[in-house]
C-alpha cells in the first residue's frame, strides 16, 4: 500500500467570477477535490468542500454542484442551475466515454 504524504486534501479555490458580478467576489465559488483514499475519507473531504461553498451558495441563492472528472477527481461548485439549499452530483467522466 502506498500513500502520497503530500497531496493536498483541497486545492486551492478559484473564483468564477469576472467584474464582481456578486456581491461578495471573495468568497469560493468553485474548489477542485483529489480523492484516491477509501469511500469514508473522499465522503469527508467532498463534506468539507461543500461546507466551505454554502456561505457562497447561500449569498447568491444557488446550489452546489458535485461534478466527478475522474476516479478520484471532483470538482465541488455553486451553480446558478441547482436550486438554492440543494446539492446535486453529475459525473462528467462518464458521459464523456
Amino acid at each position: 500500500m502506498s500513500y502520497q504524504l503530500h497531496e493536498p486534501e483541497v486545492s486551492v479555490a478559484f473564483s468564477l467570477t469576472s467584474g464582481g458580478l456578486f456581491p461578495n467576489p471573495a468568497l469560493p465559488l468553485s474548489l477542485e477535490v483529489i480523492t484516491l483514499d477509501e469511500p469514508q475519507s473522499r465522503d469527508e473531504k467532498l463534506n468539507r468542500a461543500i461546507n466551505r461553498l454554502i456561505p457562497a451558495a447561500l449569498e447568491r441563492r444557488q446550489g452546489i454542484l458535485v461534478i466527478q472528472r475522474d476516479y478520484g477527481k471532483y470538482t465541488v461548485r455553486v451553480d446558478h442551475e441547482v436550486p438554492c439549499g440543494t446539492t446535486r452530483e453529475f459525473r462528467d467522466w462518464i458521459v464523456r466515454r
